[in-house]
């Protein structure tokens, strides 16, 4: 075999196991991540969510406020973030490069004892927002996060 042939066949076999070693960029995987970024929030799972989101993590959140990952992650852990009821519809994504944007409107029903709560009591809250992931790796993380509260209280 030549050395020429014998790079070809490796560069081959690299390219064959980075692609099958995680998930692509595409709209689906970006939605997939957007759903579990999601259940995350909904279940509590801190540990997750630590794992899940890049370093540089940062959040202009409901609460008005900018917050960065180990606070978010504390919040989380400590039931900060808990919400009773929690609905998300996607109204579009856009992948730029290895970024994704996903952005919408959510539902909300805070649980007892979050911040959210405070802030606006027990009752459904109506948000937009616009989550940023960044592919590295072969997976999305979760980079950035932006959600507003519109004032008008659902009915």
């Amino acid at each position: 075999m030549s050395r020429l042939t014998g790079v070809a066949i490796a560069v081959f076999v690299l390219l064959v196991a980075a692609r099958s070693s995680g998930a692509e960029i595409s709209e689906s995987s970006l939605r997939a991540a957007d759903a579990e970024q999601m259940r995350i929030i909904v279940e509590g799972d801190a540990k997750a969510q630590d794992t899940f989101m890049h370093p540089n993590y940062i959040l202009n959140g409901p609460s008005n406020r900018v917050l960065r990952k180990s606070v978010l992650v504390e919040m989380l852990a400590r039931g900060k973030m808990a919400s009773e009821h929690f609905e998300r519809t996607i109204e579009g994504t856009a992948i730029t490069g290895n970024v994704g944007i996903v952005m919408g409107s959510e539902v909300v029903r805070p649980g007892a004892g979050s911040a959210l709560a405070q802030a606006f009591g027990d009752r459904d809250l109506k948000r937009r927002f616009t989550n940023v992931f960044i592919f590295e790796g072969g997976a999305w993380r979760f980079l950035a996060r932006q959600a507003s509260v519109i004032e008008s209280p659902c009915k």
